[in-house]
């Protein structure tokens, strides 16, 4: 009988471990992080309903577009040129991406002030920098607790 109850403790045991440990693994959750991105702009720069339901896919659209360069340039930083030629290529590369980057960051703000006052452009812009830096924080900061 002892050993059933034993058997029993140990096994739910280990399901909540299991189940702590899935948990723990997830991690970086991008619908999460553009859900809580999106929240937080709305409210630090007063958005309201129709002015974010207007804003958000614009935003988005924009978002897709950087990131299909911000892939390629990624690339090209992982690869380690071996002749001098084939790293003047790479640096070039990876400067014309980031002007791609940038080229497009404002084409869209442009876009962004045909929708929204010029404040709250501003508004969202310093609030997009504000998140970020504040998740870059918090993930140091869980880095640092676990070493």
């Amino acid at each position: 009988m002892n050993i059933k109850r034993l058997l029993l403790g140990v096994m739910m045991l280990l399901a909540v471990v299991g189940a702590d440990a899935q948990n723990k693994r997830r991690g970086f959750v991008p619908e999460r992080f553009q859900a809580d991105l999106e929240q937080y702009i709305t409210r630090k720069a007063c958005l309201t309903p129709q002015e974010a339901s207007k804003f958000f896919p614009v935003y988005r659209e924009m978002r897709r577009k950087q990131h299909a360069v911000h892939k390629e340039l990624k690339g090209l930083k992982r690869v380690k040129p071996v002749t001098d030629a084939e790293c003047e290529k790479n640096i070039m590369m990876r400067d014309k991406y980031q002007i791609e980057i940038k080229e497009i960051e404002k084409e869209y703000h442009y876009k962004f002030l045909q929708m929204l006052p010029a404040k709250k452009v501003y508004d969202v812009l310093r609030a997009e920098d504000m998140f970020h830096r504040q998740m870059f924080k918090r993930a140091a900061n869980r880095n640092f607790r676990k070493k």
